[in-house]
């Protein structure tokens, strides 16, 4: 049946693309009509993926001028504030800020003003959900959405991807085996701690690319990104399998045609207890053909000092971690309408050794036998064709992922018999989504389209003294999906939007015992998954919005081996409701969010080791999940910033599977029962030396490992703090971070080798304080 299934879903994305050329024909790049600005600058704003604030929130009901022809965003603006009393500013190349005109006065001597330092929050513009897939904006979006501008982030912690993320957003957790190994979780949805075959349950994307799927997080370094946008799940309307938790999407600055510039930046840190380490990028912006071919590139590398000692072995600062990566982008647009990206992403993470401690041995030490290091080597090719037709969009985005990851543990039972256990595991993705999108000026949009996708993960094993790979059964699961999905949003009278829609996909899974005389005779299996979405949202003023929405997410099933025998673990699913408000807009002084969410999880998929130390995968039941987060920031004045966020979790395993009935009402894994964050930015000067000063205070509750007596051990339960300073000094920007300020040892992660977890002895401590001095230059 494969022959047949993969020519009738690659014809899927051929067969959109050329109704989408065809709807594409003859229309303008630009037909805004005379109307509120605070709309005409949303529908500039998606036409051309520029980014357009409003300085002013008044100013958002002076009527524009009409805009028709293909002409540059900012000609467009200069039309449309044509003899009224706004303007615009141009920040960059990309970003737009509307103030009022000023009118003549008399002249006027005087002292100069002091100027604020610009923030990146000052010059944010009208937030828009890209990952609607029709770029909503956010106060007409009926979900929770967390939007991270990566110039919060300080330079020296963008090496850490996902870490930095975190940091930021308490609805996004993760385990904390170590950097390039993690599972990350959003709104409490937590299988386990541990790595197997089982889809991820976070969606995670380069823009419009698809970045992994059954795999861990491979921790991309934010480097020349733009921003990233975190989207509660369940997304599987837009979004299909694996987005039972949500979506996370990194959006990279994109090329830009007419303009050369670049940046480089460096730094060295030193930790209290440990390595010193050193980081550096170096990005590049270049038009080959102005105003219609540019490449834009990052290249980076770091090294991050161990802190772990291993007395045993007589070794200190085991876990030296070096990541070293490159990405680029090849944009051809031959005219206002067509964009050709060819993109690449390549990263490499190496560590000689685990993070994890021991209990009972003075702080960051342990005891080990043999070395127990990790790889995680991560490739992606893509291309994504775009076509504007006035306010509709054609989009098709094709990728293919090589992505490995190799983890070693110490499997000895004593010093006289050393033994090591090795995973190797091997996944490739290939998959393509086309869509035509539209948005509207009075916030009614659709969306509609197809993906197919094909992934392999072949999971090999052995276990033996050092040089010796005897092979243990492994597997290879191959899922094939094809899916149609839709959603539209209407606007029902002056308040109140509809949205509505579903995905229907079809599943092909094929699953092989590895390295072993297993056979099994149930070997392909098919799915058919229907996952609906509905959403309302009422805005009683233009600065408030109340929402409610329901959506269901789903994984496919798959094939384990445990104790010699295969395994298939069943298809889990998420059906999640929530309600929510937003009060404020992106200009105004304050801020903020609300929303409470339950979710109902059927059969879990879950990763897990046996008595003998063996991973193995399996279904342990249902459960739920209730949340209630808190967002919020607040501008007391031009010069300083305050926000925070809270997460609150309550979940359990209400009706668990047999093999796991002492668990019941137990929580689920991994997810602190509170997670905070308060943070501060001062942007103001010294005489004439501006300067930026932020600082943040992060506080992880308390959790457990895992399901299972053997696994039910604390962790969490600390505090986090940093300090960040930078002074531009022209072109070049010298910058102070220090991590952990406060030194805490707390314990992140009670898990560092399976081999030696139901001890209950293993804990991950946080990073001791670390000094980063940094210096960035722009050309």
């Amino acid at each position: 049946m494969r022959a047949a299934f993969l020519p009738v879903t690659l014809a899927l994305p051929v067969t959109l693309a050329l109704s989408g050329a065809a709807i594409a024909q003859g229309a303008s790049a630009l037909d805004i009509k005379r109307q509120p600005l605070r709309t005409a600058v949303i529908l500039l704003g998606t036409a051309d993926h520029v980014t357009i604030g409003i300085a002013d929130p008044s100013l958002g009901d002076v009527i524009t001028r009409p805009v028709k022809g293909r002409i540059s965003a900012r000609d467009a603006l200069v039309r449309m504030t044509e003899g009224t009393d706004a303007t615009f500013e141009q920040i960059d190349a990309q970003t737009f800020r509307i103030v009022r005109r000023t009118r003549p006065s008399r002249t006027k001597l005087s002292r100069p003003a002091l100027q604020p330092v610009a923030s990146p929050v000052s010059r944010q513009a009208e937030i828009v959900v890209t990952g609607s897939k029709r770029s909503a904006p956010l106060a007409d979006y009926p979900g929770s959405v967390f939007e991270v501008d990566t110039d919060t982030i300080p330079q020296g912690r963008r090496t850490h991807g996902s870490e930095a993320l975190i940091d930021q957003v308490p609805v996004l957790t993760s385990t904390h085996l170590g950097p390039g190994r993690n599972k990350l979780f959003i709104r409490g949805i937590a299988d386990s701690s541990f790595n197997g075959p089982t889809q991820a349950t976070v969606g995670q994307y380069l823009g419009d690319v698809r970045l992994t799927y059954s795999a861990p997080d491979p921790d991309l370094a934010l480097y020349d990104i733009k921003s990233v946008e975190v989207l509660e799940g369940p997304q599987g309307t837009l979004y299909g399998a694996g987005s039972l938790g949500g979506v996370i999407r990194l959006e990279p600055n994109a090329p830009v045609l007419d303009r050369w510039s670049g940046t480089m930046a460096a730094g060295v840190s030193a930790t209290v207890h440990g390595a010193p380490g050193v980081d550096g990028d170096i990005v590049l912006n270049a038009p080959l053909v102005t105003g219609h071919v540019a490449l834009r590139a990052v290249a980076y590398g770091a090294i991050d000092g161990g802190y772990v000692d291993d007395p045993a072995r007589g070794l200190h600062d085991i876990n030296r971690t070096a990541t070293r990566g490159a990405r680029g982008t090849l944009r051809i647009q031959p005219d206002d309408r067509w964009t050709i990206d060819l993109g690449g992403v390549l990263q490499n993470i190496n560590s000689r050794d685990g993070q994890y401690a021991l209990r009972g041995l003075p702080a960051y030490e342990r005891t080990s036998v043999v070395a127990q290091p990790f790889d995680n080597d991560y490739a992606l090719t893509s291309l994504v064709i775009r076509h504007k037709a006035g306010q509709t969009t054609f989009t098709s985005a094709s990728s293919a992922v090589f992505h490995n990851v190799g983890s070693t543990y110490d499997a000895s039972t004593s010093p006289l018999a050393p033994s090591r256990y090795h995973e190797e595991h091997q996944i490739m993705v290939l998959s393509n989504e086309t869509r035509l999108s539209h948005r509207s000026g009075n916030g009614s949009g659709w969306v509609v389209g197809g993906e197919i996708l094909r992934s392999t993960d072949e999971l090999r094993r052995s276990l033996g003294p050092p040089g010796s790979n005897v092979p243990l059964a492994g597997t290879s699961n191959t899922v094939e999906e094809a899916s149609l999905f839709g959603e539209a949003t209407l606007r029902l009278g002056a308040r109140w939007f509809a949205t509505g829609g579903g995905r229907l996909g079809l599943t092909r899974q094929t699953g092989d015992v590895l390295d072993s005389g297993i056979t099994d005779d149930d070997r392909h299996r098919h799915d058919v998954s229907i996952l609906p979405s509905a959403g309302i949202l009422w805005k009683p003023t233009p600065r408030l919005s109340l929402f409610a929405r329901y959506q269901e997410g789903y994984r496919p099933g798959g094939l384990a081996v445990q104790a010699g025998r295969v395994q298939h673990f069943e298809a889990d699913s998420v059906a999640t409701w929530e309600a929510g408000m937003r009060v404020g807009s992106p200009t105004a002084p304050f801020k903020a969010s609300a929303s409470v969410s339950y979710a109902h999880w059927e059969d879990i998929q879950a990763d897990l080791v046996d008595q003998a130390g063996l991973p193995y995968t399996t279904n342990i039941g249902s459960g739920r999940v209730v949340g209630l987060e808190l967002q919020s920031s607040w501008h007391p004045t031009r010069t300083l910033s305050i926000d925070g966020a809270l997460f609150l979790n309550d979940s359990n395993l209400s009706r668990p599977a047999a093999a796991f009935a002492g668990e019941k009402d137990a929580t689920l894994p991994d997810i602190a029962d509170l997670t905070a964050r308060i943070g501060a930015s001062w942007h103001g000067r010294v005489g004439r030396q501006p300067f930026d000063l932020t600082a943040s205070v992060n506080y992880v509750g308390h959790s457990r490992l895992g399901v299972g007596p053997a696994l039910d051990l604390p962790q969490g339960g600390y505090a986090d703090t940093a300090v960040s300073l930078s002074l531009p000094l022209g072109r070049l920007t010298a910058s102070l971070d220090v991590a952990n300020l406060l030194g805490v040892r707390g314990n992140v992660f009670a898990f560092g080798n399976p081999f030696g977890v139901a001890d209950g002895k293993q804990i991950t401590p946080l990073r001791p304080r670390t000094f980063r001095i940094g210096a960035q230059y722009a050309f």
